[in-house]
């Protein structure tokens, strides 16, 4: 029972350790995705003339 005990707790610290960098990875990961919008790859959001033009801005 001790060593069930022990091994719950290292797999705990190894948890709390791990889901924190893996969420960063995959953060930085979703922001380089050009498909995803709002990205680096997103056409919109870099100067489309169509999109931000109103009624007398042309």
């Amino acid at each position: 029972m001790g060593l069930a005990v022990v091994s719950l707790l290292i797999l705990i610290v190894i948890a709390v350790v791990a889901i924190p960098i893996l969420i960063r990875v995959f953060g930085e990961a979703a922001g380089r995705n050009p498909n995803r919008p709002e990205g680096e790859g997103d056409e919109t959001s870099q100067g489309d003339p169509g999109r931000h033009s109103g009624p007398g801005r042309e």
